[in-house]
């Protein structure tokens, strides 16, 4: 398969960065008074721009093909309804051009060219959020009030507001007979866009008779209006509504009343009409983003995943069985270069939380993510996926946070998924640097990003499940070992180096999902400042005294002087030295200072060691130290938490259950540790290397939690009688 940077060319405002938060924010007003970007307000460019969807293309035909009079069947009154973001002021954008007479940059099989006016038609645009029940809107010698004022002014300027003065300043809805002074038989488009929300600044001002408020007749004169149009043959009213679950959702609701009594006053039904369809998110988003997309390329990808995901499958890999079907890849090449995950994720859950707005918002975010890519140019981007959204840029981070008010898993990305301080890792990137295998893919980092956007959400499908979560982060060539490896670390199941288990990660026993509330590995991690590494070391130090007993050699332990050490025939002595005495590496040829002391002398530095075969040594690796003192701290931190009677009565009992399992596996967990550390043995060898002052090093053999043995001095036993360095009574 070819990369995506084989295949796809982005558009240059793109790569350029100069898609700003602004040029995705499409405004109505900005167009009719010619202070928007050329983005929008360029006819030619805008509709190069704009994929025309099915909903785009019935909007099209039915008010245009009202107001030429070549499809005189059409409705008068259209509602475009959607949740924000969703289209809808994109398409009185295209109406307003298009109703000025300008079609360049059009499909041709969307409208007919002889449908589009040769001079502008009457068109007004009023925009609720630009609207000011209050104060108004100022025009230079005059103000406007009203919605109907503002219709009259920006029809008639100054001398169409006089035909409604009285109306807009009482505060009072006018009737049809003046809306017939004002636009007469001409064709006329009216759009209102938002008006749910000018209506809820508009309850709180009072009409000039005292026995309305503003907000009751706007109400009034949209039905007016919707009566007019019915009258005549070449107007049509366009009003957008967002859907009951968004912002306004009361007004929303009440407009959805009084518009369905307007069918009645209307001849003919209402026309609602749905900008986007569920369906065409990833024909705007690559429309929009891309200037060219290779097709066949997409068909070839497609077809690499769909093997990749048979493989799966009969690796008994749990991954959904959609992801099978042909449709899966029919949707795969109709997506590219977005995976269908990324898309699915953001049209049917990221979208639901209101600040998102929808198209709007996923096309602001992937113009971010397209532009990071291409940046980076990471190597096996054969499509764009969930985990290439870029949280550790501070532009991203914010859309999926503040800006979704959701500030606080701010700190969830960067406490576990990426740190934004140089010199600081999240504990995502410390497992993809430190636990997984080297030159592999950084499986964590990835796994967190995807459970991360499914947990913004919120309600019962908040997080991600197992299978859904393979399909999202699985590429062509991907282990899914590692993956649930990545995961087990990152949910502190399984161990990693200390201080990688995620703080805000939860599994239910069915989804992932990142909270804001803190893990028990949280909990952990701040205890662990209560447990200073002095006080960790101590424990260390009474811990390894228990894990080499007296049987067939004696134990000495950290001596730091050559009279600490017996020079006699009696047992055989192992020799345990301090771990920040004396210490190793794996590529070390000498003995160390201090062994090589031990070994030679005997009583002082001045006498010497006679019985040299009867001593043995055990050194820490110098690589393990560390660790070896994190985890002993750690122990310590859980057993504080589970000592703590009162504390422990603050957590749910599936979490004091769990704490105490902590704390028997960080018990073992210490053993462990202590023998991984203490792998270097030292023993008296006539063949020993030079400079090795007559000692030879034999590596002790790693041992897992099951293997670990109670006494440890039969595996040093063990070792030497495979070397045939000892003899026993057996012998």
């Amino acid at each position: 398969m070819k990369s995506i940077f084989e295949t796809c060319v982005p558009r240059d405002e793109v790569l350029q960065g100069e898609l700003k938060d602004e040029m995705f924010a499409a405004r109505l007003r900005d167009v009719i008074e010619q202070t928007a970007d050329p983005v929008y307000g360029d006819p030619k460019r805008f509709f190069e721009n704009t994929y025309p969807t099915e909903g785009l293309k019935t909007l099209i035909h039915e008010v245009i093909g009202r107001l030429s009079g070549k499809a005189p069947a059409s409705s008068p009154f259209i509602r475009l309804e959607t949740s924000f973001g969703g289209g809808k002021t994109h398409n009185l954008i295209a109406l307003y051009h298009l109703a000025q007479g300008h079609a360049e940059g059009l499909p041709k099989d969307v409208v007919e060219k002889s449908w589009v006016p040769k001079s502008p038609w009457v068109t007004a645009g009023l925009v609720g959020s630009d609207m000011d029940p209050s104060n108004g809107i100022e025009h230079g010698d005059l103000t406007t009030h009203t919605v109907w004022g503002e219709i009259a002014y920006q029809i008639g300027q100054a001398r169409g507001y006089t035909i409604l003065e009285k109306s807009d300043k009482e505060l009072l809805a006018p009737g049809t007979q003046v809306l017939e002074k004002l636009i007469g038989d001409a064709p006329a488009l009216i759009m209102l866009d938002e008006l749910a929300r000018y209506l809820r600044t508009a309850k709180a001002v009072q009409t000039a008779n005292k026995k309305s408020d503003l907000a009751e007749q706007t109400v009034a004169f949209l039905m007016t209006l919707i009566e007019f149009a019915a009258s005549k043959e070449k107007v049509c009213v366009v009003v957008t509504l967002a859907d009951s679950s968004d912002a306004f959702a009361e007004e929303t609701d009440t407009l959805k009343l009084e518009l369905s009594e307007a069918r009645r006053v209307s001849a003919r039904q209402e026309r609602v009409i749905t900008p986007t369809g569920e369906t065409e998110l990833s024909h705007i988003v690559t429309h929009r983003l891309f200037k060219q997309i290779d097709r066949k390329a997409a068909q070839a990808t497609a077809k690499g995943y769909a093997e990749c995901y048979a493989r799966l499958v009969e690796q008994e890999t749990d991954i959904p069985q959609r992801a099978l079907r042909a449709d899966y890849t029919e949707e795969m090449v109709t997506d590219y270069p977005f995976h269908p995950e990324l898309l699915t994720t953001l049209n049917r859950k990221t979208s639901t939380i209101p600040n998102f707005q929808k198209t709007r918002g996923a096309l602001r975010l992937l113009a971010r993510v397209v532009r990071g890519m291409w940046e980076a140019k990471p190597k096996d981007a054969y499509t764009i996926c969930i985990h290439d959204i870029d949280l550790g840029q501070d532009d991203i981070a914010n859309d999926m946070t503040s800006r979704l008010e959701r500030p606080a898993f701010r700190q969830v990305i960067e406490a576990d998924i990426v740190s934004p301080l140089k010199g600081s890792v999240a504990h995502a990137q410390a497992i993809d640097g430190k636990s997984l295998e080297a030159g592999k893919p950084p499986y964590a980092r990835r796994t967190a990003i995807n459970v991360f956007l499914h947990s913004l959400t919120q309600g019962v499908a908040t997080g991600v499940d197992p299978a859904e979560l393979m399909l999202a982060v699985l590429q062509p060539d991907d282990d899914p070992q590692l993956i649930r490896k990545a995961l087990s670390i990152m949910l502190a199941e399984e161990k990693g180096d200390p201080g990688t288990a995620c703080w805000y990660l939860h599994w239910d026993g069915l989804r992932y999902r990142f909270k804001t509330e803190p893990s028990l590995e949280k909990v952990i991690q701040d205890e662990l400042s209560m447990v200073g590494r002095v006080k960790a070391k101590g424990e260390l130090d009474a811990r390894i005294r228990k894990v080499w007993k007296k049987t067939v050699f004696k134990p000495v332990y950290f001596p730091a002087e050559a009279a600490e050490l017996e020079d006699d025939a009696k047992e055989p002595k192992l020799v345990v030295l301090h771990y920040d005495a004396a210490a190793s590496t794996a590529s070390a040829t000498e003995s160390p200072e201090l062994v090589t002391k031990l070994f030679d002398h005997a009583g002082s530095m001045d006498g010497y060691r006679i019985y040299k075969n009867n001593v043995v040594f055990l050194v820490a690796d110098v690589d393990q130290v560390e660790r070896m003192v994190d985890i002993v701290q750690r122990y310590l931190a859980i057993c504080r938490i589970v000592g703590d009677t009162d504390r422990m009565q603050d957590f749910t009992d599936e979490q004091r259950k769990k704490l105490k399992g902590m704390q028997e596996s960080a018990e073992l967990d210490v053993r462990v540790a202590i023998t991984r550390a203490y792998r270097y043995l030292y023993y008296p060898s006539s063949d020993a290397p030079k400079g090795g002052g007559g000692l030879n090093r034999e590596t002790l053999p790693a041992q897992d939690q099951g293997e670990v043995d109670k006494d440890q001095s039969s595996v040093v036993l063990r070792v030497l009688r495979q070397l045939q360095k000892v003899l026993t009574a057996d012998d």
